[in-house]
Order: C-alpha cells, then structure tokens, then sequence
C-alpha cells in the first residue's frame, strides 16, 4: 500500500531528526560535553566501540563521557546516512572520518557507526550506537599502508576464491 503524504512528510521529518542527532553528538563529542552527549541516548542506551567492553546504561555513559578531555576530544565527521525508519524505532548507518589525540599525538581515523534509534518521549535518540574503524593512524603515517595493506588481502582472497571455483568447475 502506497505512503499518505502526510506518511512521507512524517518520515522526512523523523530522517532530518535523526541527522540532527548525530550532528549533536559531533558537535558534543569535538566539545567534550560528556553529560549533553549522554543525553542523546536511551537511558538503557548502549556504546559499543573498539577496545572498550559496550557501555550500557545513563549512568555509565555519563561517566564515559564525563571521562573525554578538551585536549583529547575527538572531532568527528559524520555522513552518508542510510536510515530504514518503522515507527518509534529506526536503524541507520552513518560514515565517520575523525581527528583525535591519543598519547599526544595526532591521529586520523575513518570508519562508520551502525545505530539503532528509539523515539522517546517525541525525541529520537540512540538505543544502541556502534562504531567500527577502517583504519585509525598516526598523522605521521597516513592511512596509504594500511589501504594498500587491506587492498592486498582483499585481491588474495579475490584470487584464492577464483582459484577455488576454478577447481570446482575444472576450468
């Protein structure tokens, strides 16, 4: 059955919203604003990111966040959402490119959050936010090896499948 336009207009708004939210947390993150941050979540909202154990729960994420530093505060950039909304609740994906200090020096990241989105009280927030990394390197170094790196491993598999297959089929 074909969406009303009102049904259209409400999911146009709900996807704006939700880039709203994201562009929040940026903008919160790169200020370290850790309570504001928080409070962009469900309160049995959950962090899943690298190196840490998933943080879950308002009081956790207060003090997760509590915990970012001016001088380490991470300055993110998020685009290309891909949002599938069903009513009170939306998942999406979003890319991240990102500048942080980690031990007093520069690092250059690129990688991309899955979310998944609860309205709450007429507000979107994040129920579940989880953040994967391509690469995460030193400035110094850039990301070319580790592209390269990956490119490689990617062809090898390329070859080892089309070598498999070619063995299947005898040709």
């Amino acid at each position: 059955m074909a969406k009303s336009l009102e049904q259209k207009v409400q999911e146009l708004a709900d996807r704006e919203e939700i880039k709203e939210l994201t562009a929040r947390y940026c903008w919160h993150v790169q200020h370290s604003e850790g309570e504001a941050i928080a409070r962009l979540f469900t309160d049995d909202g959950v962090l899943d990111a690298p190196g840490n154990k998933p943080v879950r729960g308002m009081d956790a994420l207060l003090k997760f966040y509590g915990a970012i530093t001016p001088a380490e505060a991470p300055v993110p950039f998020i685009h290309n959402h891909i949002i599938e909304i069903d009513g009170d609740n939306a998942q999406g994906t979003c890319t991240i490119d990102a500048r942080f200090t980690r031990k007093g020096e520069s690092i250059l990241g690129a990688g991309w959050y899955e979310d998944k989105y609860r309205r709450v009280n007429g507000k979107w927030r994040f129920a579940v936010r989880k953040i994967s990394f391509h690469h995460s390197v030193p400035l110094k170094e850039g990301w070319a090896k580790a592209k390269a790196e990956a490119a490689a491993k990617a062809e090898a598999a390329k070859a080892e499948s089309a070598k498999a297959e070619s063995a299947k089929t005898g040709r």
